[in-house]
C-alpha cells in the first residue's frame, strides 16, 4: 500500500530537520505551507496536514497567524535518577547529575487541593487543602526550568511542625525539620510514571502538549506510634524526551546462578 502523501512530506521535513538543512535549523521559521506544497508536488491541504502531524510529534511549533518554527530538540538524554540519596552542605538531594542546579524563579508556598492520589498517600481527605511548596529547577544561570517539583504536606503536620509551612524552613530544608521532629531518619519510596503535560508544565518546561512528562512521586516516610507516617509527598516533573532513569538491578536471594553459589 502506498504511503499517504502527507506522511511522505512529513518524513521528508523530519529528515531535513535532523540533517540540519538550511531553513530547517532549530528556531528557524519554516517555509510557508504553499511553498512546501510546491516543493513536494502536493496540495496545500496535504502540506498543512503534514505540518500538523509534525507539530503533534514535537518537531515544529505552530504559533498564532500560522507561523511555524523548527523546535529545538534535545540531542542527548540526561540521567536524572540513580536511586540514591546524597547530602552536601545545603542538605539532601536525589540526583548527582543535578547537584549544582538551583531554583529558577522564586519558590512558592500555597494552600492547594492535591491530586487524589497524593491525598491518599498523605492520608488526608480528598478535596481538602494541604500545604504545597513549588520549585522550578535548572542549571546555574539558566532562566529555563528543566524540572518542576511540588512538595505536599498535610495541614495537621504543618501545624505540628510550623517550619514546614514557613517561607524559609531553615538549614537543610523541610527534610531536616522532619527528621529533627521525629528524631529518626526519613525513608524514601519512589514511583516513576508519565502522562501528557498540563498547560503550566508546557509553559514552564517549554515543551509541546504531545511530549510526555516523566513524574517521580516520592514519599517521605517516618514511623509514628508503631505505624508508617507519610510526612511529605514530592512530585517532580520533567520532559520525558530529555530525561531517563538509571539504577542498578539487584539480585533477589532466589536469583542464584545455576550450578554455582549466589553471585556477588
Amino acid at each position: 500500500m502506498a504511503q499517504p502523501a502527507y506522511l511522505r512530506v512529513a518524513e521528508a521535513i523530519r529528515l531535513a530537520i535532523e540533517a540540519g538543512e538550511e531553513n530547517y535549523q532549530p528556531g528557524a521559521g519554516l517555509p510557508s505551507s504553499s511553498d512546501i506544497a510546491e516543493a513536494h508536488g502536493v496540495s496545500q491541504e496535504t502540506a498543512l496536514k503534514a505540518l500538523r502531524a509534525l507539530a503533534r510529534e514535537g518537531w515544529i511549533t505552530i504559533v498564532p497567524r500560522g507561523r511555524m518554527f523548527v523546535r529545538a530538540r534535545p540531542r542527548e538524554r540526561i540521567v536524572v535518577r540513580d536511586r540514591t540519596v546524597y547530602r552536601d552542605e545545603i542538605g539532601y538531594f536525589f540526583d548527582l547529575n543535578a547537584k549544582d542546579w538551583r531554583p529558577v524563579g522564586k519558590p512558592e508556598r500555597t494552600l492547594a487541593v492535591p491530586p487524589d492520589h497524593i491525598a491518599d498517600l498523605l492520608g488526608t481527605p480528598r478535596g481538602e487543602d494541604v500545604v504545597a511548596r513549588n520549585r522550578a529547577m535548572g542549571p546555574p544561570g539558566s532562566s529555563q526550568a528543566l524540572q518542576l517539583a511540588t512538595s505536599y504536606i498535610s495541614m495537621a503536620l504543618a501545624t505540628e511542625i510550623p517550619a514546614l509551612r514557613a517561607e524559609n524552613p531553615g538549614p537543610g530544608g523541610i527534610y531536616d525539620r522532619i527528621e529533627e521532629a521525629f528524631d529518626q531518619s526519613i525513608e524514601w519510596h519512589e514511583v516513576i510514571s508519565s502522562r501528557l503535560p498540563d498547560e503550566t508544565e508546557q509553559e514552564r518546561l517549554d515543551i509541546p502538549p504531545t511530549v510526555p512528562v516523566m513524574i517521580v512521586t516520592r514519599e517521605s516516610r517516618v514511623e509514628r506510634n508503631g505505624s508508617v507516617l507519610v510526612a511529605e509527598v514530592n512530585e517532580t516533573r520533567m520532559s520525558a524526551e530529555q530525561f531517563a532513569v538509571s539504577y542498578t538491578v539487584r539480585r533477589d536471594d532466589s536469583a542464584v546462578r545455576p550450578g554455582g553459589g549466589a553471585s556477588t
